[in-house]
């Protein structure tokens, strides 16, 4: 049941619908014109804003929402002009189906809107709008973005949803400055062809608070990720998203680049994460002018996981870089300084056992029973080289020791088979497998100058 107020405008010919707790008339479908909620709201039913209507509603209207089935369905305009002071609150019961767009005309906006338990708040097919300084809270996800749609995304508070912003099917928002706090899956998911600039953001204690599935041809940039279990997850992007200028700060893991994922990685800083950049399966990318510091493990790779490693600033790390099962980085023009290990090879970093076994067949025979329509395994590496080469880096006050012991002496700082020459595999007999050598020399004399985050053009 809504309940409204009629005031009449002669020199307009649409109708103005005034809602007000002083009357009572069922509703269902709003008419041409414009319709217009103030005071409290009453909603118990389906509400269709269709084509050619626009639904207002103002500043401190609070609307009581009885059943989860009430939604909203707008193909025309709905505007919600809350403002700091007196925002606009839906109450709701949990599990609300929330305000969804189907096509919509454009024009509408969410000013000062506050959501909670919601199974979804706002979700939309093929329609642009506006969200900006709204909150919402315990929702299932926050806002759906399911085809084509590219809102503007800006100075809003999401605390406790599930989900906080889902961007499907080719959708683009802009997302910026705005807050996720505390959500148990993903703060911002993306997938299928999806894109859209997500730009001075805090992520805060978020179980994930990106997720890129497949490719993402936009930029991540000036955000502050920071107590989260995995900050940033890449899978399948190829060479996207540009990952520029963010600060990750205090993360289980950073950032993750899965199974083809080589993203550029660039003026970022990584600041005592328990893992920083963590590559898997492939996961090459370009990881240029940051700075590392304090980091449980700065740059891991494992499975295949060739990056480019290039004019970083890696300092007081516990370990600055580890390759395990057939990793071979490019690794040049970089300050290594003060780092408890400089390089670790895991036990399975061995050419010999690839030369003699191979990982190409066993990875598409793992891929074939997980039925994965991955493609890019077809494109796996099948030559190996037994050293992983860390030449010409500067290596902070160990270059005068590795200076006076030489190119082949048993560095503390780097584990290798010097320190562990041979290995067997369960699963591939009782052979024994050779573990690669770290070659370090030549290495630079002095540090690089332009090392780390450049300042902002």
């Amino acid at each position: 049941m809504l309940k409204r107020r009629l005031l009449n405008k002669p020199v307009l010919a649409i109708a103005l619908f005034v809602l007000t707790a002083s009357s009572a008339m069922a509703m269902k479908t709003l008419p041409a014109g414009e319709t217009v909620w103030q005071g409290e709201v009453t909603v118990d039913e389906l509400v269709r804003v269709p084509r050619g209507s626009r639904l207002v509603i103002s500043a401190g209207t609070i609307i009581q929402v009885k059943i989860p089935a009430a939604q909203i369905d707008v193909s025309g305009i709905i505007q919600i002009k809350g403002t700091v002071a007196k925002p606009v609150r839906f109450k709701s019961p949990q599990g609300w189906q929330g305000i969804s767009f189907i096509e919509a005309e454009k024009g509408s906006e969410f000013s000062a809107v506050y959501f909670t338990a919601a199974e979804t708040a706002i979700s939309s097919i093929a329609t642009d709008f506006k969200v900006v300084n709204s909150v919402f809270s315990d929702c299932g996800s926050a806002i759906k973005l399911l085809r084509e749609s590219s809102p503007l995304i800006e100075n809003n508070r999401f605390e406790n949803n599930d989900l906080a912003i889902d961007n499907e099917m080719r959708s683009a928002p802009t997302i910026q400055n705005n807050i996720f706090i505390g959500h148990r899956k993903t703060a911002i998911l993306a997938s299928h062809n999806s894109r859209g600039r997500i730009a001075n953001n805090r992520f805060e204690k978020n179980e994930q608070g990106v997720g890129l599935l497949q490719t993402y041809p936009d930029r991540i940039e000036n955000n502050i990720f920071i107590d989260n279990k995995l900050a940033l997850y890449c899978n399948q992007t190829k060479s996207t998203p540009l990952i520029k200028g963010n600060r990750f700060e205090r993360n289980e893991m950073a950032l993750v680049n899965y199974s083809f994922a080589y993203p550029a990685i660039e003026d970022n800083i990584f600041i005592d994460n328990k893992m920083a950049i963590r590559n898997d399966q492939y996961g090459s990318p370009l990881v240029k002018h940051n700075l590392f510091r304090g980091n449980g493990t700065a740059i891991y790779n494992y499975r295949k996981s060739n990056p480019v490693v290039e004019s970083n600033l890696i300092e007081k790390n516990d370990l600055a870089l580890f390759c395990d099962y057939s990793s071979y980085p490019k690794v040049k023009n970089n300050n290594f300084a003060d780092n408890k290990m400089a390089v670790e090879l895991g036990i399975y970093q061995s050419a010999d056992w690839e030369k003699r076994s191979g990982s190409k067949r066993l990875m598409q025979k793992e891929a074939l029973a997980r039925k994965s329509k991955n493609q890019m395994l077809s494109q796996a590496p099948t030559k190996f080289i037994d050293r992983v080469d860390v030449t010409g880096n500067w290596w902070g006050n160990s270059t005068k020791i590795m200076a006076k012991a030489g190119a082949d002496a048993n560095m503390p700082f780097f584990y290798d088979r010097i320190d562990k020459e041979w290995v067997t595999y369960e699963g591939f007999g009782p052979d024994s497998y050779r573990i690669d050598q770290i070659v370090y020399k030549p290495w630079l004399e002095k540090p690089v100058q332009l090392v780390g985050p450049r300042k902002a053009q």
